[in-house]
């Protein structure tokens, strides 16, 4: 569950949007949520227990056992997904707003140079403009070819006289 703030334009996922049903607890539901927010398990796992008696090796041990638990590692799941839409939807709206900006600029801007940069980037945004580069053929020659080039330039050479160490003239 995702709640809107209109004041900031953003949405944040709630800590009550485990359902009831989930069977999690409150410290599994805070360690599936501190995954989801990009933090290791150990990290995770940390915050979400008390560590304070326990070896690193212990909580490394706990906090994967924890994190395969299946109601635990579908939570994370469902979680993910939801930021992961969250994180689209705000790349969504912040491209709708570049392009309504860029527009108004386009219309509104006081120096021509200007509403045609505008004109520009809103042109680059919708894929009007595509920088091509030339490639040229990125093949193997064939070992026909490399034979022939070869060939080639063995005639070219002058022949060499063994007796005197430079080419005949």
């Amino acid at each position: 569950m995702t709640e809107w703030n209109e004041a900031t334009g953003t949405t944040t996922a709630c800590k009550a949007s485990a359902p009831v049903w989930s069977g999690l607890t409150e410290k599994q539901e805070r360690f599936a949520l501190r995954v989801s927010e990009g933090m290791n398990f150990s990290a995770a796992y940390r915050e979400s227990y008390d560590t304070s008696g326990m070896s690193q090796p212990s909580v490394w041990r706990e906090a994967h056992r924890l994190s395969r638990n299946d109601k635990v590692a579908m939570r994370i799941a469902e979680l993910v997904a939801v930021r992961e839409e969250e994180e689209h939807l705000q790349s969504r709206i912040r491209a709708y707003r570049v392009t309504a900006h860029l527009e108004e600029m386009m219309r509104t801007a006081k120096s021509e140079s200007a509403r045609l940069r505008a004109a520009e980037l809103l042109g680059k945004t919708v894929g009007l403009f595509i920088d091509k580069t030339e490639v040229k053929d990125a093949r193997e020659p064939t070992i026909a070819e490399l034979e022939e080039k070869l060939k080639k330039r063995l005639k070219s050479l002058k022949p060499v006289n063994p007796m005197e160490g430079h080419p005949k003239d």
